[in-house]
């Protein structure tokens, strides 16, 4: 048998494939199928990286670096798993060239970025890390009114502070200052990552020495593309420059003295000094960490003025120092025990201006509206003060025009020009310290009580429902919607009253009525667009808004609100500052006027007449229109802090010209436990109307043109009390009022007959009851629809009935008084009566004195006269009906004398239907001899 043969090169072929992919496997190991104790070492590792990552950088960089530590390993196992398939491994090579090429254009633009940076950053002068141009402020005339910023400043040298303010300030704004060359990497990246996430506390990116670039070179723009480059720029100049250039400890130097540090301030010696009465060397650790708060937010943690922000932010500095092992626990707890209050002190500094309230304000509003801090962007501010209306601010502020009734009353004042809402004047408040204190005329938010009811009741009333001055309003008893009853200020009711009498003499009861009488919605439509906000829940405002009763207002508010009335019906946004100029740029940005017509001209010239009426104590001046408010505290508020019964809360008056408008509010900021310092109702409504007054004859002093009725208006004579209004034809007789209606709106003229006026009329008083009786009078012959017949009766103005019948009788404790009783309809009160009227007065009280005796001598057992005097009623002399003895004594019996002395009779006199007490001494004798008459002075009798 044939053998097969074997295929020797074959068998051999195979064996050596065998191995060379033995041999392959063997070299490329499979990362994955690393050993687990190599595993094990590399997890080590990364968690030791992570938790040194965490210490450092916080938790958010952290788990943004865990996360891409898991990207790449996810991009090594895919690049892995293509390398076995063609397909994937061609994606995966076409992704890596994109991502590639798109890192090396983002490496090329952040290239190109960081060039324009460097091109465009601003010269690095060293003159001005030592001086810096400072704000100024100019009036409306372009004269200037004061400098603001840093060349104020007192500088100190590094070996001047205390090292316990220099540790403070490090481990509060740059713990890592003396480690970097001016840009901390890893602080930046940590803030900027979080800031992005939306962490507001994830802190600033900035170190010290960007700090000090920003103050002298930069500027404090944080937002947009502009803040990006800023913030490169900041770094750029930091780490090439100024690190380049100075020393860490000549860094601080710069830092200390050219920071702003609240109000008007500037560096460290002068903040120490306004802020604590010593120099920054003599700091201790307490002072010093306020102090290095300060940096992050000068006005927000002044501590003479925010006393608990700046606890809590030297607490929090404390803290870090502790943190950064600069202070011990011991340290730490003494320094955070104590009280801030305890450290400031009354002192100021000099730079401080008697125009500081005007200054805050536009400060206030550069900041706010441009975005620019005046104390350290060196601006031109071209502001709209009036010097003279600021000047007679000032000097009823400072009671120079006005006596004030103690130095712990307060007001707000703001001073507009109502035909553009420029601010030209302002009372900030009384005893005002330094600048960037607190701002009563732009800052309170109080109840600003009735002068509400033009804003909410009235003035929407006369706009949507084309109301007149003559609208009617029935001033009774009433509640509001929720069965709460609502009083007037007097507790009295006037009956049918005009909407100009009912605003005028401010009742609460029509506003209501008027208030609940307009659209809802409408309201908040009108007086938001008069810049006031209301207290809106579900769609509604409630009706307190009605009398002045919700969050509340600040007098620039109110003024601004008024001024709308006196032009017209536009309003205007108040403004301060008319335009700034940069003044390293030469930049100019100017104010963009914001107005709005937010109601017609009809409507504000019959609010203004309106308005015109209201009387204040004191009179006053032609062609003010004004409105007065006061609001009351809760009972629990009174009860609890021992208030009178008259305290009121807050007093307002808001009054304005053709031209200029005041809102001024006036009131204590606090409760006074002890009831010193509190406003009584009567008292307050006297002071804050002279104060008022005080203020219109500085401000307003040039300003009385007439309120010029539109063309929108017509004025027409309406028989008084008609009801509907009927116009008074020529040659009518009666009562006419005159007042205004929209065109259009007015009445059609009708003929009116008027009742006859009750005759007869008596009032008498007995007990504690007053009765009331007239003689009837008839209905006219044609009054269908007018309702019921019947008479008014007043006591005084003050409406006490309508009733059908002849009589009225009611309880009272002041019963003398004018009552009146007119006949009129329930519902048509133009045909009523004149009034018939009676004087209920008071009796006066009798006494009875003797005239003359013609004989007081007598003896025992002499009768006892009654025709020897005669007497005076009331100093009158009058001859009674009747004289009698009245009762008996020791000297006689009734009937005759008994015993020898000076002897008192008593007599009961009659006259005129009333009987008189009189007593009379006789001089009583054993013998019978006489004596010549001697008139004696009786005592003076009760009244019987």
């Amino acid at each position: 048998m044939e053998k097969k043969r074997v295929n020797k090169n074959s068998s051999n072929s195979r064996t050596k494939k065998i191995n060379k992919k033995n041999i392959k496997s063997r070299i490329n190991v499979d990362p994955a199928k690393l050993p687990n104790s190599a595993k094990i070492v590399l997890s080590i590792i990364l968690v030791i990286l992570l938790v040194l990552c965490f210490i450092n950088l916080g938790f958010i960089f952290t788990l943004i670096t865990a996360f891409m530590v898991l990207v790449i390993i996810g991009i090594a196992k895919l690049i892995d798993s293509a390398q076995k398939n063609s397909k994937k491994r061609k994606i995966v090579n076409i992704l890596l060239i994109l991502f590639l090429a798109l890192g090396i254009l983002a490496l090329i633009l952040f290239g190109a970025f960081l060039v324009y940076v460097t091109i465009k950053a601003p010269e690095f002068n060293v003159k001005e890390l030592d001086k810096k141009e400072s704000t100024v402020l100019y009036d409306k005339d372009g004269k200037e009114m004061i400098k603001l910023g840093a060349e104020m400043r007192d500088k100190v040298k590094y070996n001047e502070l205390p090292q316990v303010l220099v540790d403070a300030i490090i481990a509060t704004e740059d713990s890592r200052f003396y480690q970097h060359n001016g840009f901390d990497a890893a602080r930046f990246m940590k803030a900027s990552v979080g800031q992005v996430l939306g962490h507001s506390d994830a802190g600033g990116a900035s170190t010290l020495s960007m700090q000090v670039i920003k103050n002298t070179f930069t500027s404090t723009e944080a937002s947009g593309l502009q803040g990006i480059i800023r913030k490169f720029t900041d770094i750029y100049l930091a780490v090439f420059k100024l690190e380049k250039t100075y020393s860490k400890e000549e860094i601080i130097e710069f830092y200390v003295n050219n920071h702003f540090l609240g109000g008007n301030i500037y560096g460290v010696q002068e903040a120490s000094l306004v802020y604590f009465g010593k120099d920054v060397a003599d700091l201790n650790l307490s002072e010093a960490a306020i102090l290095a708060g300060m940096f992050k937010s000068p006005n927000f943690y002044r501590p003479n003025v925010n006393p608990k922000n700046a606890t809590a932010r030297r607490n929090t500095v404390l803290y870090l120092m502790k943190k950064h092992g600069y202070i011990t626990e011991e340290q730490y707890n003494l320094a955070k025990s104590v009280p801030v209050e305890s450290l400031t002190a009354e002192t100021e500094n000099a730079s401080t201006s008697k125009y500081q309230g005007y200054i805050d304000t536009v400060v206030e509003e550069v900041k706010d509206t441009y975005g620019v801090n005046a104390y350290t962007t060196p601006v031109l501010i071209y502001t709209n003060m009036d010097r003279s209306k600021q000047d007679a601010v000032n000097d009823v502020l400072d009671g120079k025009t006005y006596t004030w009734i103690n130095d712990k009353v307060q007001t707000g004042v703001s001073v507009l020009d109502t035909a553009t809402g420029k601010i030209l004047a302002v009372g900030a408040g009384r005893n005002r310290s330094g600048a960037s204190t607190y701002n009563y005329a732009t800052k309170i938010k109080r109840q600003p009580g009735s002068t509400a009811k033009p804003l909410f009741d009235y003035g929407p009333g006369i706009e949507y429902n084309d109301w007149s001055t003559y609208t009617l309003f029935d001033d009774a008893p009433y509640s509001y919607s929720n069965g709460q009853s609502i009083k007037n200020w007097d507790g009295g009711y006037f009956g049918t009253i005009t909407l100009r009498r009912a605003l005028s003499t401010s009742r609460n009861i029509p506003a209501l009525k008027a208030f609940q009488q307009v659209d809802n919605a409408k309201i908040i439509e009108f007086v938001t667009g008069l810049g006031i906000t209301p207290e809106i829940s579900n769609g509604r405002i409630h009706e307190a808004h009605a009398i002045g009763a919700f969050t509340g207002v600040s007098p620039l508010q109110m003024s601004a609100a008024y001024a709308a009335f006196s032009n017209g019906g536009t309003y205007h946004e108040p403004y301060s500052v008319s335009k700034i100029v940069f003044r390293d740029t030469g930049k100019t940005k100017e104010h963009q006027d914001k107005s709005k017509k937010v109601m017609s001209d009809a409507t504000a010239y019959m609010i203004s007449s309106v308005l015109q009426d209201v009387s204040m104590t004191g009179g006053k001046p032609h062609n003010i229109a004004a409105k007065t408010g006061t609001t009351n505290y809760d009972e629990a508020t009174m009860r609890n802090n021992h208030m009178p019964s008259d305290a009121i809360r807050d007093s307002w008056v808001v009054g304005y010209t053709t031209k200029t408008v005041i809102g001024m509010w006036y009131g204590y900021d606090y409760i006074d436990k002890n009831g010193e310092y509190v406003l009584r109702n009567i008292p307050a409504t006297i002071q804050k109307d002279k104060l008022f007054l005080a203020l219109a004859r500085g401000v307003m002093k040039n300003d009385n043109d007439d309120f010029k009725m539109p063309d929108s208006v017509v004025k027409l004579g309406i028989i008084t009390g008609s009801n509907p209004p009927q116009v008074a034809e020529d040659g009518y007789s009666g009562s006419i009022t005159y007042e205004y209606f929209k065109k259009g709106k007015e009445p059609e003229k009708v003929t009116a007959t008027k009742l006859n006026t009750p005759t007869g009329l008596k009032v008498s008083y007995s007990g504690d009851k007053v009765t009331i009786t007239w003689n009837g009078v008839s209905k006219l012959e044609k009054d269908e629809g007018y309702g019921d017949f019947g008479y008014n009766v007043y006591q005084g103005n003050r409406l006490l009935t309508f009733t059908s019948g002849t009589s009225y009788t009611f309880k009272t404790a002041t019963p003398y008084d004018t009552y009146k009783v007119v006949a009129t309809y329930k519902s048509y009160s133009g045909a009523q009566s004149d009034a018939a009227t009676y004087q209920l007065k008071e009796e006066q009280k009798a006494e009875v004195t003797t005239f003359a005796c013609s004989q007081t001598a007598f003896k025992v057992g002499d009768t006892i006269p009654t025709n020897t005097c005669t007497f005076k009623v009331n100093s009158n002399a009058v001859t009674p009906t009747s004289i009698k003895v009245d009762g008996t004594s020791d000297c006689h019996d009734g009937i005759k004398f008994t015993t020898a002395k000076t002897c008192t009779v008593k007599y009961l006199i009659s006259y005129n239907n009333k009987s008189y007490n009189a007593s009379v001494n006789y001089n009583i004798t054993a013998d019978s001899s006489g004596g010549d008459p001697d008139p004696t002075t009786p005592t003076v009798p009760t009244t019987p």
